[in-house]
């Protein structure tokens, strides 16, 4: 099977595994946020800024070269998973001995046994890494796509009960650990890769290069996608933040689903086309990737934000009314946050994770700053700092990343410009029929009407604008 086969075949079989899975965890996610309350993501978005971060560093990224380099043999497959154990058992003392100056810093208490048991998922994930890695770099994803999909039910269902029980915010705790736990189980049983670790370091300086530049990489990136929720917590309390938090999760939804599919399958398929054909091809990669999830990018998330109201209303209820402007002006960036995610796996498989982390740097650099001064006007400035920095970030960063590969900053806008512009159409179209069509905000029957006028006006726009994209896109879909 040639690459372009594998990687449609992989795309297929995560995509349908995550709209499965997601069908079911959306739903129970949108029922726990009825249950719970604002507080309570609050104290989970405070207690994940640390773990979040600690996550992403787990393995030093080492887990990028076993994608990456095909030649690694079984003895430094050891030290690898040698190393990965090291560091996520620090991790995991790390965590449980710091808990309490993490909930001083905050000044929550409640936060120190959050922290503690959260630090346990670091002993599952050291089990994680080889036959994820194995998976990813053979571009071997019906049986993994299995996994993902149980992964999502057993951590939506145990989080749905528990907080049918009264748990609180434990519901939200527990639900991540049962998720790490189901992965890490059906991960093995499908990719059975384990070794018996080596803790030798011989060997490893190419490698440890590597891995530290999609390590600082990483961490930069979650300096500033998650530093809102860092500066936020400690300013505005975990009331707000929990508004902000659930604001964020839904607008971001689609971005983290798709996110994980695009850095698993679109790494190992750059990296593999980079090794084996020319420029040019890397070139059609980034372009046709970029259109395609343009069209199906914009009318999404502008959907979002121009029904954020009666979606709020309908989906968690009037006492999540606040956040709903929240939800509004995040809408309207996240299709740029999502274009800008296929950026990292096409550097690194092209192998310049050091312009990745460079991209990262700049963004690092400029939102922290834009989400201080947002705190000024309280929660709803922590949003528009995202639209009025973030469009800056995404144009620097789509500029030197395009001009790593050769690919014209115009060439690639150009690819996203009709998407943009029946986006804009069914925008307008869904705001001038808010007062037209039947019902209030918190009627099912007000919402639907909106979600049939946006779709039927993007469509048509698109149809109009852009029928060979559409084409494409359901040619893609079908093969």
């Amino acid at each position: 099977m040639d690459i372009r086969s594998k990687v449609m075949s992989a795309l297929r079989w995560s995509a349908a595994a995550r709209f499965l899975g997601q069908a079911v965890s959306w739903g129970i996610t949108i029922m726990v946020i009825r249950l719970l309350s604002p507080g309570d993501y609050g104290l989970m978005a405070m207690a994940m800024v640390v773990v979040s971060l600690l996550i992403l560093l787990n393995t030093v990224g080492l887990d990028a070269v076993l994608v990456q380099d095909r030649e690694i043999d079984e003895q430094m497959t050891r030290q690898i998973f040698g190393v990965v154990i090291v560091v996520n058992v620090l991790f995991f003392l790390l965590l449980l001995l710091s808990a309490e100056t993490v909930a001083a810093f905050y000044g929550e208490p409640a936060l120190a046994p959050i922290v503690q048991v959260l630090s346990f998922q670091f002993l599952l994930l050291i089990f994680e890494t080889l036959p994820q890695s194995k998976l990813e770099r053979d571009i071997e994803f019906a049986q993994r796509s299995v996994v993902d999909f149980a992964t999502l039910v057993m951590g939506s269902l145990v989080t749905l009960v528990m907080a049918l029980t009264g748990f609180g915010v434990w519901a939200l705790i527990w639900g991540m650990l049962a998720t790490n736990a189901t992965r890490m189980i059906g991960l093995n049983l499908i990719a059975r890769n384990l070794v018996w670790p080596s803790f030798s370091l011989r060997g490893m300086r190419k490698h440890f290069a590597f891995g530290g530049f999609v390590t600082t990489d990483r961490g930069l990136w979650y300096l500033f996608s998650e530093s809102d929720k860092f500066i936020g917590g400690k300013l505005l309390g975990n009331h707000l933040l929990g508004y902000y938090a659930v604001a964020s999760q839904l607008a971001s939804l689609p971005i983290h689903k798709i996110s994980g599919l695009l850095n698993s399958v679109a790494f190992p398929a750059f990296s593999h086309a980079h090794a084996h054909t020319d420029a040019e091809t890397v070139q059609n990669y980034l372009l046709k990737a970029t259109r395609i999830l343009s069209i199906a990018a914009f009318p999404v998330f502008f959907g979002i934000s121009c029904t954020a109201e009666p979606l709020i209303a309908c989906l968690l209820g009037e006492k999540w009314l606040p956040a709903a402007p929240l939800l509004q002006l995040l809408g309207v960036v996240m299709p740029f946050r999502l274009m800008s995610n296929i950026f990292p796996p096409l550097l690194w498989g092209v192998g310049s994770p050091a312009v990745s982390a460079s991209n990262f740097l700049i963004a690092a650099l400029l939102m922290p700053v834009a989400f201080y001064a947002g705190t000024h006007w309280g929660v709803i400035g922590l949003a528009y700092a995202w639209l009025c920095m973030y469009p800056v970030v995404f144009f620097i960063t789509a500029f030197r990343t395009c001009r790593r590969v050769g690919v014209g900053l115009p060439g690639y806008l150009l690819q996203m410009l009709r998407p943009v512009a029946a986006g804009i159409t069914m925008y307008a179209a869904v705001y001038f029929m808010q007062g037209m069509v039947f019902g209030t905000v918190g009627d099912w029957v007000y919402l639907l009407q909106l979600v049939v006028v946006g779709v039927l006006a993007y469509g048509v726009a698109m149809l109009l604008i852009d029928r060979k994209g559409v084409l494409e896109t359901l040619q893609l879909i079908r093969t």
